[in-house]
């Protein structure tokens, strides 16, 4: 098996990425027709979107947000439904990882769903508070955590 984390720039990178964010985290959770495919963040400097793939099939997503100072948030994880719960995502925080400490990123920060805790306390995240004013709207639910690298 060949895993690669590849950086969204290719017009179907991107096709994949906005699918796979769509159905898991929007409409897997009844949330339909509120996905933006074209929201800022997602090409916005600071921002790096990746997909995860084995054998260059598509089937994971995660967002990193450079936030300056040696910090970086994990945004819009995502496995594909019928490839969860086979390691992949532990595969994907690995790699996402890898790629902050490159970067320059000593602490990375996530807005984890309730649901994910105990898969980022596995692969060593901690609850940490880190800022107040991103638990709103979808995200109003999450626990704050953070992993030093």
């Amino acid at each position: 098996m060949d895993y690669a984390l590849v950086a969204v720039e290719e017009p179907l990178d991107w096709i994949n990425f906005h699918a796979i964010r769509r159905v898991e985290l929007f409409e897997a959770k009844g949330r339909f027709g509120v996905y933006n495919d074209k929201h800022a963040d997602d090409y916005a400097d600071f921002a790096h979107p990746y997909l995860l793939t084995l054998d260059g099939r598509a089937l994971g997503t995660a967002r990193l947000d450079l936030l300056g100072a040696g910090r970086a948030a994990i945004r819009l994880v995502a496995i594909t439904a019928g490839e969860q719960g086979r390691g992949h995502g532990r595969v994907l925080e690995m790699l996402v990882s890898e790629r902050a400490r490159a970067l320059g990123v000593a602490v990375l920060l996530v807005n984890a769903a309730e649901d994910a805790v105990g898969f980022y306390r596995k692969t060593g995240w901690e609850p940490f508070d880190w800022d107040a004013s991103e638990l709103v709207n979808s995200a109003v639910s999450c626990v704050q955590m953070r992993k030093l690298l």
